[in-house]
């Protein structure tokens, strides 16, 4: 009963961390700044006064929570986007998502390996970590701009797709390092594996969600709406059962769902909505204060070093080589290249290593986490003011 009893005071904890990350976005957003970076805030201020309710939580449950936060975000982007709007901008979206990913990941771990004295495999995990545009940051800060472009498509739809990329990429990675080295092919054998089943999964499921939308118009909004967002989940957990990407495949659900979903009640619902937007905080406090600890002195230059050289020098080279025969004009190539914001996921991916306790795992939570902050709050308070200059 003692053990019970202790759970009370840590749920009180845990609400009042929550009210109070919702309740800063607001301020944050008067002084320039996206709610993103409220929420992590809180979270770490919250890990370094030791009164967040992480410290009994393991590196497993951290990413278990973060799953189902994110399948949560990755649906609602899927629904925001569209399949429609991300098909017209399928090609962009998807150079940057696969080769982009691939190709930001390699070019971070080389200057973290030349530059900050990282070893391989830990410029590896850290460069993977860094590499996908997040999600939740990325819709938080365009949120609301209004108007429709075809960069923001690509950006939103990149920051959807590239997520389960670079999942995908870390279980690869850690899976190999874990077993002691592998070899290329069947590092590669696994990642297409994992992506092909992701796909597969969520365009069946995103059809039998399809089928069960016509089927009942009659059904009261607000069930509905739960019993699709549950659908959702349980596309994501089956293709993640079957060793696929649960991610991919809820996103891609969200987007077949979405154009019928729109036509028969309109493009916003209630419920994914607020379920996208209370895991935002959820992912941004939760990991922001247990990583927050293990930051020292070092951590802080190389995680501001590679944020620098990310937004700066790798990002721009790569959105370049993506966006060539795009059409997009240079202004909002322009956005599309800035808006590679760092967030939840990368945050939830430095949080694989410590899964099988590979060397440098805290070093890479600590570095992750000083390059996301410096993110949100660089690129994200100056990348409402591009989308509406572009």
């Amino acid at each position: 009963m003692d053990a019970f009893a202790a759970f009370f005071p840590d749920l009180l904890v845990a609400a009042g961390l929550l009210l109070a990350a919702l309740a800063a976005a607001p301020l944050a957003l008067r002084l320039g700044v996206p709610g993103p970076a409220a929420f992590l805030a809180v979270g770490i201020a919250a890990g370094l006064a030791g009164i967040a309710p992480t410290e009994g939580l393991s590196a497993l449950k951290l990413e278990q929570i973060g799953a189902v936060a994110l399948y949560a975000i990755l649906f609602q982007g899927g629904l925001a986007t569209g399949f429609r709007a991300w098909r017209r901008s399928a090609k962009p979206i998807l150079l940057l998502g696969l080769p982009g990913t691939a190709a930001t990941a390699g070019g971070l771990a080389l200057f973290g390996h030349v530059a900050l004295g990282f070893d391989w495999p830990l410029a590896f995990l850290i460069g993977i970590a860094l590499a996908p545009t997040d999600p939740a940051a990325v819709y938080a800060v365009l949120r609301g701009q209004g108007g429709e472009s075809r960069a923001r498509t690509i950006l939103e739809g990149e920051s959807g797709f590239n997520d389960p990329v670079g999942i995908s990429l870390m279980v690869v990675a850690v899976a190999t390092l874990a077993a002691g080295g592998g070899s290329y092919a069947g590092g590669v054998e696994r990642f297409v594996e994992e992506l092909g089943i992701g796909l597969a999964g969520g365009i069946a499921g995103g059809l039998l969600l399809v089928a069960a939308l016509r089927a009942t118009p009659w059904l009261e909004q607000g069930l509905q709406s739960v019993a699709i967002v549950a659908g959702a989940i349980l596309v994501g957990a089956a293709t993640a059962s079957l060793h696929g990407s649960g991610f991919l495949a809820v996103y891609v659900s969200g987007l077949l769902v979405a154009d019928v979903w729109a036509e028969q009640d309109g493009r916003h619902h209630a419920v994914p909505e607020s379920l996208a937007a209370v895991a935002e905080p959820v992912l941004f406090g939760l990991l922001g204060a247990a990583f927050v600890p293990l930051v020292g002195a070092g951590d802080v230059w190389r995680g501001l070093a590679l944020t620098l050289v990310t937004a700066f020098a790798v990002r721009p080279a790569v959105a370049a080589a993506c966006l060539t025969a795009s059409g997009l004009r240079r202004a909002e190539r322009v956005l599309v290249s800035w808006g590679g914001l760092k967030g939840a996921v990368p945050l939830l991916l430095a949080a694989y290593p410590a899964l099988e306790s590979l060397d440098g795992a805290e070093t890479a939570q600590a570095v992750v986490l000083v390059a996301t902050a410096a993110s949100v709050v660089v690129q994200g308070a100056t990348l409402a003011f591009v989308a509406r200059r572009v």
